[in-house]
């Protein structure tokens, strides 16, 4: 079915949750992941929809449409993954025409995601952007952005597309199949897997800059100050940030190997942790986030690999995390689970990070109040920095107060969390663990939305 709204400006700006209207992914429950095969007749079927769909825009607009869809080899044309790969390319589409685009419809079925954008821009400049966007980079291999005047004419592209096994000719490799339909396939997953996965590591970088900047927050370091943390800042915290972008890389290649070494993982988020401490100068930025991140980024990609549920997924990969791996005693969540029984990061990923995921609904609900998501996080988990910090006693101040300020009338809060954050830094306390939940909540929103 086909959903559509006017509009004039994008939804897909970065550091905010892309739009999703209109789109779905293909699961029985969250645990079998339904691959639907489709005919020939299926195909020419939905093509006639789609004609219909432009020319009645064009009817109703009077202006040239762009008509995005997938160019999938074989029989299966919408997955997790491809749906994934869409919904970012779309980013792009309405980053590269913001502001012109007057109305958008998308529809998501068997045969594809599909996106219609009645554009308000000469129809020349539109196919210009469309084969620069194409032609960026591989994955606009795979997408098709057609441009359909308001005549009902397709402008076609100067340039040829190529093939993606050899890079020849597309039209002389298709029409001696010169390669056979399995290396195509082939070549087609490489290209989708090496885009998903270096997106998936931008959106975790994105989120932990989202969560770094988004002001205020008691205790935390943010746009107004260093919160309790005397040793960092807002500048330190977004280094941070893009050093670790190589890690969410590999956590995101390694949900998508077959049978993956676990160990491989753990080695990897002791390395993450080395890098992160030598741009920071020894100052521990974003350790649970590397931990909470690295594995739900394993569990996405897993998820476009398989199906399945990702927190499921999270908490599975965590149990084999744990044990591959010897917990530090000294450290502060060691420290705070002996003394207060407190299970920290590893009881949130074991759990399928509940919190997290509150955040990300919270967001979703709210439609992206981030303060709002902060606060639903913030209303009852057991962070483990608070109680290193200050004891239970923190604890319940936290919880408290957050409370009285969720009950309050959505203008008045920002004001109650100016006061929290200044009494917070008076008692030298930091929801840490907060921070990190709020920052895997964007990236959960961002990553598998429609999951929630």
């Amino acid at each position: 079915m086909w959903s559509g709204r006017s509009k004039k400006t994008s939804n897909f700006q970065m550091m905010k949750e892309p739009q999703t209207t209109g789109l779905r992914f293909l699961f029985s429950g969250r645990n079998r992941m339904i691959i639907h095969k489709i005919t020939l007749e299926e195909v020419l079927s939905n093509r006639e929809k789609r004609v219909y769909a432009q020319r009645e825009l064009i009817k109703k607009y009077q202006k040239p449409i762009l008509s995005c869809t997938m160019n999938i080899p074989g029989e299966v044309k919408q997955t997790p993954l491809i749906d994934f790969v869409f919904r970012q390319k779309m980013r792009d589409v309405c980053d590269a025409f913001s502001g012109e685009i007057i109305f958008e419809k998308w529809q998501s079925a068997n045969t594809g995601p599909e996106a219609l954008f009645v554009m308000d821009s000469s129809v020349t400049d539109i196919k210009e952007r469309a084969v620069s966007i194409e032609s960026r980079s591989p994955i606009g291999r795979l997408l098709d952005l057609d441009v359909i005047d308001t005549d009902g004419v397709k402008r076609s592209r100067m340039e040829p597309r190529t093939c993606l096994v050899c890079n020849g000719p597309v039209t002389v490799c298709s029409r001696s199949r010169a390669h056979g339909l399995t290396a195509v396939k082939c070549a087609a997953w490489a290209i989708l897997t090496d885009y998903a996965g270096g997106q998936l590591a931008e959106l975790a970088v994105d989120a932990l800059k989202r969560e770094a900047v988004l002001t205020p927050k008691p205790g935390l370091v943010d746009g107004n100050n260093s919160g309790a943390h005397r040793d960092m800042d807002l500048g330190l915290l977004l280094r941070s940030a893009d050093s670790l972008k190589p890690y969410f890389r590999f956590c995101a290649d390694f949900g998508f190997q077959q049978a993956p070494d676990i160990n491989g993982l753990v080695n990897a988020g002791l390395e993450a942790e080395k890098t992160m401490l030598s741009h920071t100068g020894g100052v521990n930025t974003h350790k649970g986030a590397i931990y909470a991140m690295g594995l739900f980024l394993c569990a996405v990609a897993t998820n476009f690999l398989k199906g399945g549920d990702p927190f499921e997924i999270s908490a599975r990969l965590s149990v084999r995390q744990s044990a591959a791996s010897a917990r530090d005693s000294g450290s502060h969540g060691g420290i705070v689970q002996k003394k207060f029984q407190a299970g920290g990061a590893r009881e949130e990923a074991m759990n399928g990070f509940p919190t997290a995921r509150k955040g990300a609904v919270a967001l979703m609900e709210s439609q992206g109040d981030e303060l709002y998501a902060l606060l639903k996080i913030l209303e009852d988990i057991c962070d483990t920095n608070l109680l290193y910090r200050g004891g239970a006693n923190a604890l319940v101040y936290v919880h408290t107060q957050v409370r009285e300020i969720l009950a309050m009338d959505p203008v008045e809060r920002k004001d109650a969390l100016l006061k929290m954050d200044q009494e917070c830094i008076r008692l030298n306390i930091s929801p840490g663990g907060a921070a990190d939940m709020l920052a895997l909540a964007f990236l959960i929103s961002c990553s598998v939305p429609d999951i929630l």
